[in-house]
């Protein structure tokens, strides 16, 4: 792949994420699930967030399967794989976590019975 196709294929992406509106509320949505996490409420499969949080992790490490400094921009090509790659264990947690939330808000008004005799 050339470098101008790469940076063609990185710009669309890119374009495609900020016209998607899903994208900034799924990013609204993880933040309120760190915050139900944090307050016991919501417990997320262990298995997304380790896979996606490894990712994030080696995308901010300086140690690289294919490094920059060498390859230049192909060295970006192993880091947006593993992004992608993250960012899909990070949708399926906040897909459960929407689902959750939305079970959340339908059974609000509901309280607990009492037996009357």
């Amino acid at each position: 792949m050339n470098k101008s196709k790469f940076f063609k294929v990185a710009g669309a992406a890119a374009m495609k994420a900020q016209q998607d509106k899903s994208f900034f509320d799924k990013v609204k949505a993880f933040s309120r699930l760190i915050t139900a996490f944090r307050k016991k409420q919501y417990k997320p499969e262990l298995g997304n967030m380790f896979m996606g949080i490894i990712a994030v992790l080696y995308i901010i490490s300086p140690i690289d399967i294919i490094p920059e400094a060498l390859f230049g921009p192909f060295g970006l090509i192993d880091d947006f794989g593993i992004l992608m790659f993250g960012m899909k264990y990070f949708n399926k947690e906040i897909i459960n976590f929407l689902n959750w939330e939305a079970a959340q808000d339908m059974y609000s008004n509901v309280e607990d019975a009492k037996i009357i005799k």
